[in-house]
């Protein structure tokens, strides 16, 4: 199956519990499915529409639009309801000693927020770019306080490597 709901790296979907993969898998079937109900959404709008001769009209494209819009919508809370289960369900007792790190972890700073923390400490804390790829890559927090924005930032010290 491929995983397109959220995009995780393989180190992150990895470090997710056995509760938080079915969750990732129950929102990638549920995404699966809104994309199956559009696509015969669609296909039945477009036969109406031919079957009353009015298929060339601007009406196709508003209700293509209107049926594309309902399902974004729906993908979009689907989303969101994963990435806040994955960020604040399923946490460990032991949560201070797992999440030390030596930039401030909180999680109720906003994504860019915490992206820019981070991104921020290993700029100004490693000068050299490999050490610095080196060091972010064995960070266990930030994969897991970063989220979804852990790959983009890989991939930055990756090419500054």
């Amino acid at each position: 199956m491929v995983i397109d709901i959220i995009s995780y790296t393989d180190e992150q979907f990895a470090a997710l519990t056995e509760e938080q993969l079915l969750k990732v898998q129950q929102a990638q079937l549920k995404k699966n499915r809104l994309k199956a109900a559009l696509i015969e959404d669609l296909d039945r709008e477009q036969f109406r529409l031919i079957d009353n001769g009015i298929f060339i009209s601007s009406i196709w494209e508003l209700a293509k639009w209107k049926l594309n819009r309902a399902y974004q919508q729906e993908v979009d809370n689907v989303r969101d309801a994963l990435l806040f289960y994955l960020r604040f369900g399923g946490k460990s007792e032991n949560r201070e000693e797992e999440e030390y790190a030596p930039y401030t972890v909180d999680y109720s700073l906003s994504d860019t927020e915490r992206f820019n923390i981070v991104k921020d400490y290993y700029q100004t804390a490693y000068t050299d770019g490999t050490e610095r790829f080196e060091a972010f890559k064995e960070d266990k927090v930030a994969a897991r306080y970063l989220g979804e924005l852990y790959a983009p930032l890989y991939d930055y010290f990756l090419e500054d490597a």
